[in-house]
């Protein structure tokens, strides 16, 4: 605005002369805007935006989920990068637009409705004319995830998100999900967003359903804070490619070696200890091999009760059919180095024998 003021200049002669000189006064609507809203109107922002004390804030959530940076089996931890969705409306926020030179966003720091996390990056809330407050925090969460590892490595987990306010209670705050307004009319956020263009990829785990459901407790009174929650699902898969190639296959080959080792020719009949340490030391090599291979999957399972994985009863039954194989072979060869020290007896008792019993038999007939 740009106003003029009369002075008076005072020359070196006796005579005064009149002009007129320019003063600006530079008027900062936004500032004008702030001191009316938290200052005229008195706003305490420590206070409920409500009329009436027995109102309840009516918060909309959402989910944005940027990047699921890691999953660590053993300490059943989660680490994800999300953006946080928060919208509500506070009546003591209004304003005329046209008063203030048409402001129709203003950036401030107000009310936050017990939502202050310590692992988000504060930001401001942004607040229209009609006093409608949107709050958009970046976070990193580490939440704990309850892994169960039985279908290694084709298992999915369960790792949801579950928010609820600590100090609040249902008949104070009243937590929904959000909604959009489309031309159609309003439809409710019922899923955890995913932006592909703000998107990162994990290499380990992919997201295959991501919903989102708003939890009333009705066995809870309202005047607890946990009669209501909002819980984000989030079900990731792990992708198993890395794990075939690099256990599954090792482990099929293995086995298949070990099946041949009972094909190998039992050696002379005469069973000497040279000869039975060398078949034995094939077993064990294998048994030694396997066990490496199995090494990095026991480093990412959990020390509970669930963690009865599937790959550890085929290394059992593996182990197993080896031990039991080389004691057959043991034995078979046992038998034939016993056959081979024995001697024939005598014909008179056999002659005895069929006399006494009647019996007859051809050696062909007995088979060891």
């Amino acid at each position: 605005m740009l106003k003029y003021s009369s002075s008076i200049i005072l020359s070196s002669g006796s005579s005064y002369k009149f002009g007129a000189i320019p003063i600006c006064w530079c008027r900062n609507e936004e500032e004008r805007l702030i001191n009316y809203l938290f200052k005229e109107k008195g706003y305490n922002k420590e206070l409920r935006p409500v009329e009436r004390q027995q109102d309840a804030v009516d918060v909309y959530l959402a989910l944005t989920l940027s990047n699921l940076i890691s999953l660590k089996e053993v300490d059943e931890t989660l680490l994800t990068n999300v953006w946080i969705d928060h919208s509500w409306t506070d009546y003591r926020l209004s304003w005329n637009v046209s008063e203030f030179d048409g402001i129709d966003m203003l950036h401030s720091s107000i009310y936050l409705n017990d939502a202050q996390f310590q692992v988000a990056y504060y930001s401001n809330v942004l607040v229209d004319p009609t006093g409608f407050c949107y709050w958009l925090p970046p976070a990193i969460f580490r939440s704990s995830c309850s892994i169960n590892v039985n279908y290694f490595p084709f298992d999915w987990q369960n790792c949801s998100l579950k928010f609820t306010s600590l100090t609040y209670n249902a008949k104070e705050i009243r937590m929904l999900l959000k909604e959009e307004a489309t031309d159609d009319g309003k439809y409710t956020v019922e899923w955890i967003v995913i932006d592909p263009a703000g998107w990162t990829e994990n290499g380990e785990w992919e997201v295959i359903h991501r919903p989102a459901k708003r939890n009333t407790y009705k066995h809870i009174p309202m005047e607890s804070n946990k009669h209501q929650d909002i819980t984000f699902y989030l079900i990731i898969k792990r992708k198993p490619l890395f794990y075939i190639v690099n256990i599954i296959i090792p482990c099929v080959l293995i086995s298949f070696l070990a099946s041949l080792v009972y094909y190998l020719p039992l050696g002379n009949k005469v069973m000497t200890s040279q000869s039975e340490g060398a078949h034995c030391e094939d077993v064990l090599l294998l048994i030694q091999a396997a066990s490496s291979v199995l090494v990095h999957p026991k480093d990412k399972t959990p020390d509970h009760k669930q963690s009865n994985v599937v790959y550890s009863i085929q290394c059992n039954e593996e182990c197993s059919e080896r031990y039991i194989g080389e004691t057959k072979q043991l034995l078979q060869k046992r038998m034939y180095q016993h056959r081979s020290e024995s001697s024939p007896g005598p014909e008179s008792a056999v002659h005895l024998h069929l006399k006494d019993t009647n019996h007859s038999f051809e050696e062909s007939e007995v088979q060891i």
